[in-house]
């Protein structure tokens, strides 16, 4: 199958997170992170599901367009049912599982260096 768009943007923000070009914080929602760009922002989170979700938001703050995955592919791939289609969202579930775990190991870095940083002032 071709890479979809946002997968090739997922790629890109894996790239980005791995090399720490990229400020993420928490969002508004528990399990989510963001990262802000002048005119756009993007939003990964793990959802109840066990799986996670990326998505784009435009500068007017709607939603452009999103990329998920489920626990249910993770399922099926541990039963050995992964026919050649959800190779695929096995893919994207651990493309999108890193960078969860990226943004989420920056913020909780980013946290822990700013407490550091108030009580070595104290």
């Amino acid at each position: 199958m071709v890479e979809s768009r946002m997968t090739e943007v997922a790629t890109e923000l894996l790239r980005l997170s791995e090399a720490k070009k990229l400020r993420w914080e928490n969002s508004i929602r528990k399990n989510e992170h963001r990262v802000v760009f002048p005119d756009m922002s993007f939003r990964i989170s793990l959802e109840n599901n066990g799986g996670f979700r990326l998505l784009l938001i435009g500068d007017s703050g709607q939603a452009i367009d999103n990329l998920e995955s489920s626990e249910s592919d993770i399922f099926r791939e541990s039963l050995g049912e992964l026919a050649k289609e959800d190779e695929e969202f096995s893919q994207q579930h651990e493309l999108l599982r890193a960078i969860y775990c990226l943004a989420d190991l920056y913020v909780k870095e980013e946290g822990i260096d700013k407490a550091l940083q108030v009580l070595r002032q104290t």
